[in-house]
């Protein structure tokens, strides 16, 4: 593969203002690290967060972008190739990358790593995959089977790596009475992944109707309109004695459903990066054997081979999560999608061959 001098990328400009995209120099992977040239980019409400001023924003000039996929292009000094990569291999991108040895990552929760916190690929630390290049750390990339769409298999790096992790932190297997609250791109996948961990029944909760049409497409058993009844009725009618798991994926959960549906020991999950405060009467929790529950990520080690193979199977389908397909120069308009509600998950396309 050539690789081209100079590329094009989004450029994070602070908070309240557009991305511009700008010519900038070629990344060069150093020791550790690998050239990705980047297919994919899916447009995620934690860049929404970034943009809008809600978490603590990168400097100007960062390039955002943490749902990832491309083609491997060359490896950097001193690199392992753990997964026996080659050039134009087909790779999704964590934004998730581990040391692997400290005691979080010893015990399994390598999505709590301190050392990753400080170095999540379009998020801290690390420019992101907006862009026609990417440098990474070679940790981060993981080989894309054959037979797999390459550019809607970005979406596996986070909605469905966050609503997979989730769904297994809070134990969803055979026969869980599963809840899902809010049915955009990381609910969808909830239901989907739901499905294929054997629960039943899987109630979608949302007050968009085309949000759970969708949800029905994708294996919702109940879908439940907020705008049309009670809805806590309509979930006690699916589960009388209340739901074992409930998932909130809203950005801004108030938690109000969540708590009047779950049964007394079961657990409330939340994956939401909003800025949101909830008031809970301590006594509420006790009385009833409530857990509330955040789940960050996912273990990439773990979970996105899973999810990879599981889309091989042909258990889950990325691609028709995907709604909506831009170019570099509409990704603006993409994220204005996004915080309009338009979406269930879409994607930038920034190369279409290796």
């Amino acid at each position: 593969m050539k690789i081209p001098l100079k590329i094009r990328a989004a450029l994070y400009k602070g908070p309240g203002h557009p991305l511009e995209i700008s010519e900038i120099s070629s990344p060069t992977p150093g020791e550790g690290e690998v050239l990705v040239k980047v297919a994919a980019t899916g447009i995620c409400h934690s860049d929404l967060h970034i943009l809008d001023g809600e978490i603590i924003p990168p400097p100007e000039g960062f390039i955002l972008g943490h749902e990832i996929s491309g083609w491997l292009v060359e490896f950097g000094p001193r690199c392992e190739n753990p997964h026996g990569l080659s050039p134009g291999d087909p790779v999704v991108v964590s934004w998730i990358i581990p040391c692997g040895k400290c005691y979080w990552c010893v015990r399994g929760q390598e999505n709590y790593c301190p050392y990753a916190a400080a170095r999540m690929p379009g998020l801290v630390g690390l420019n992101g995959g907006h862009a026609e290049y990417m440098a990474v750390p070679e940790t981060a990339v993981y080989p894309i089977p054959k037979g797999l769409d390459i550019h809607s298999a970005a979406v596996i790096s986070c909605a469905y790596g966050t609503a997979y992790r989730a769904l297994k932190e809070a134990g969803v297997g055979p026969g869980t009475g599963l809840v899902i609250v809010g049915v955009g791109g990381v609910g969808l996948a909830a239901v989907e992944l739901a499905n294929a961990l054997g629960a039943r029944p899987i109630v979608a909760v949302d007050m968009r109707k085309t949000a759970l049409e969708k949800a029905k497409e994708f294996g919702a058993t109940h879908v439940i309109d907020t705008t049309d009844g009670d809805p806590i009725s309509a979930i006690r009618d699916a589960l009388p004695q209340g739901a074992d798991v409930v998932y909130e994926t809203k950005p801004n959960p108030d938690l109000k459903i969540a708590l009047e549906s779950v049964r007394r020991g079961g657990t409330i999950i939340v994956t939401g990066l909003g800025t949101s405060t909830v008031e809970i009467p301590a006594s509420h929790l006790v009385m009833n054997g409530i857990k509330i529950v955040g789940s960050l990520g996912y273990r990439p080690r773990v979970d996105i081979p899973e999810l990879l193979s599981l889309a091989a199977a042909g258990k889950i389908n990325p691609q028709r999560l995907i709604s909506h397909i831009y170019k570099p120069e509409e990704i603006n308009t993409a994220y204005e999608g996004l915080r309009q509600g338009r979406h269930t998950r879409a994607l930038v396309i920034w190369n279409t061959t290796p």
